[in-house]
């Protein structure tokens, strides 16, 4: 198997995507930010705000997943990650960038995490599809229910608050790139989705406006072997 081209971007993703080649992607697999505390008009102790809250998230939403429809291929997916905060906003986002939704997966982390005392503790991050005219899953045994350990505190390849699990992330490309192709990310972070991409013989780019973290990337990504977070 041929080495895959990596490109790696320390820039905004607005800037960056428009970089990409139209219709040159196979799928655009992202964790952006949940926009938890972005709050405008709303109540300030409110983590999600009002729905116009929601409507002005949606349109910032709306402006980097119209680029990244703009270089998917006619048969491309995309994968945008999320909270139940996030349905709404991603919705809306999609209707804007008239592209479309196609199902919502439950990623089961098998993790209780923290909740306050009216709410119940999630153990659970929900996985956006939006598809091309074209785009199949070939796999039609894939469910909408994804159980997968997530990786908290120091079990972390790095120190990455959002790190999601690399093994996810290859399941996700199995899904959408079964052949191959280019993998995007514009929210890279500390780089899973390029390390699975890696592994999975998929070229990638990836996009992050934090220095620190492309750095954290580009050594995970590179890492001569496998470590016991890959699989």
């Amino acid at each position: 198997m041929a080495t895959p081209n990596i490109t790696l971007h320390h820039g905004d993703c607005l800037e960056k995507l428009r970089l990409i080649e139209p219709m040159s992607v196979q799928a655009v697999i992202t964790d952006p930010p949940y926009m938890i505390g972005s709050i405008s008009v709303g109540d300030p102790s409110s983590k999600s705000g009002t729905w116009a809250d929601m409507e002005n998230s949606a349109y910032w939403f709306s402006a980097w997943i119209t680029q990244c429809k703009r270089i998917l291929k006619p048969n491309g997916f995309l994968i945008v990650f999320g909270n139940w905060r996030s349905i709404p906003t991603l919705i809306r986002a999609f209707s804007l960038a008239e592209i479309q939704a196609q199902s919502c997966m439950v990623w089961d982390k098998q993790w209780i995490g923290p909740g306050g005392p009216s709410a119940l503790r999630p153990v659970y991050e929900i996985v956006m599809f939006a598809a091309m005219p074209e785009a199949k899953i070939r796999n039609r045994s894939a469910k909408d229910i994804y159980t997968c350990k997530w990786m908290a505190g120091n079990m972390k390849e790095s120190k990455h608050p959002a790190e999601k699990p690399v093994q996810l992330m290859r399941y996700l490309i199995s899904l959408t790139a079964p052949d191959g192709g280019l993998i995007v990310d514009p929210f890279m972070g500390s780089g899973t989705t390029g390390r699975a991409a890696f592994l999975e013989g998929c070229d990638f780019v990836g996009i992050e406006r934090e220095a620190e973290w492309v750095k954290t990337a580009n050594q995970r990504i590179f890492a001569p072997s496998q470590s016991s977070f890959d699989v």
